[in-house]
């Protein structure tokens, strides 16, 4: 498998953005890791360039994960 995280500061960038969408997409924390960890190794592994890898990951992460959510989205509440 690749390698996700080559320094301590990739490991802690990736924490957030895995924390970030686990509370916009209302979902456990270990279920988006697993599904964020699964599109960045998909990425990684053939990227050239991987200045922008983890945005495409962030990005495939919250398609599937709310792709597949029954619940609808969150709306802002009607303004008067």
């Amino acid at each position: 498998m690749t390698q996700l995280s080559d320094t301590p500061a990739e490991q802690a960038k990736n924490q957030e953005v895995i924390a970030a969408l686990a509370q916009e997409t209302r979902r456990p924390l270990d279920e988006v890791k697993e599904v964020y960890e699964v599109e960045l190794a998909r990425l990684k592994k053939n990227a050239r360039i991987t200045d922008y890898v983890r945005l495409f990951a962030s990005r495939r992460t919250k398609a599937r994960l709310t792709k597949s959510d029954p619940r609808p989205p969150r709306t802002n509440p009607p303004s008067e």
